[in-house]
């Protein structure tokens, strides 16, 4: 029986140096039916040539503006959608994937077809034997994703198990084409950041599980992005922005009795009161112009 299909859609914003990288590793994956969707976000670098130079096979999307991370992703989820991929590999340029990588995330998500979304193990770039993320939870009561076995050894035994998650990172994540036909795809009223959390709530509440699975292998060049393109004040504002957004749109009231309390003392008093002692403005202004966003009701790109 013939491999199912797998788009990979990639989402680049004046990031040529790390995605040729990206696609090289891509070019060594052992799985026999992919192809590779490249968006790019309106980059002003060089990264629409060297794509039509230096890798012809890959499918290149020009957007006219900067759709964010939800609006990219969305135009190659779309194409992916209409080429009848079974499954839509949705993955960050600065990362660098192993070559077992797409066959290892495939086989779990056809174990089980109540499977939405299989994410893999993520490992830092740098250094290469530590863990970025092995699965995550999302919950309602705290609002805030979290990484499973952050920094940990890679070869740490609890981590190296498959298990099901509440939350898959868009980082890296394999998405089974007939869940997103379902639930529908990223927020694009988010622009970027959390989009993954508000989808893997809607995957889980619609009934779809998120596995891990330890053997397929990525590793992740940390916040390339926010700090060569968009600076870490932009990228906190609207971190902080949606995850009162994401929390709003699908919380009860009594969710709110732990949220809140919570969202003070973990943004408010601890992130902000240790970004005042190490003399780093910039990230105190990032938490409150993101709660200011929010409260105005500011959705999509920032202006």
């Amino acid at each position: 029986m013939a491999a199912p299909l797998v788009s990979v859609v990639i989402v680049n914003y004046n990031g040529a140096a790390v995605l040729k990288e990206c696609l090289k590793s891509l070019a060594l994956c052992q799985y026999e039916s992919f192809h590779i969707l490249v968006v790019d976000n309106a980059s002003t670098d060089n990264s629409v040539q060297m794509l039509r130079a230096e890798f012809p096979q890959v499918t290149v999307i020009q957007s006219k503006e900067n759709l964010g991370f939800a609006g990219g992703n969305n135009i190659g989820i779309a194409e992916a959608l209409r080429a009848r991929a079974e499954f839509v590999f949705v993955l960050n340029n600065d990362t660098l994937v192993d070559p077992n990588c797409l066959k290892a995330l495939v086989t779990r998500a056809l174990s089980d077809e109540s499977i939405g979304a299989v994410s893999p193990r993520i490992l830092f770039a740098e250094p290469r034997d530590r863990i970025w993320a092995a699965g995550g939870s999302y919950s309602l009561w705290l609002g805030t994703a979290r990484h499973a076995g952050l920094r940990a050894n890679a070869d740490t035994p609890r981590w190296n198990q498959p298990r099901p998650v509440s939350f898959a990172t868009g980082c890296a994540v394999l998405f089974r084409a007939k869940a997103l036909r379902e639930v529908g795809t990223f927020d694009e009223s988010l622009f970027m950041y959390n989009e993954d959390a508000d989808l893997s709530y809607r995957l889980r509440r619609a009934g779809w599980k998120i596995y891990y699975e330890p053997k397929a292998v990525v590793w992740h060049r940390e916040a390339w992005t926010t700090s060569r393109t968009i600076g870490r004040e932009w990228g906190l504002r609207l971190c902080i922005r949606n995850i009162l957004r994401v929390h709003d749109k699908h919380a009860r009231w009594y969710h709110k009795l732990s949220f809140y309390p919570y969202f003070i003392w973990r943004w408010l008093i601890l992130a902000t009161g240790n970004a005042l002692a190490h003399g780093r403005l910039d990230i105190a202004r990032g938490i409150f112009r993101g709660i200011g966003a929010y409260l105005q009701g500011e959705e999509g790109r920032p202006t």
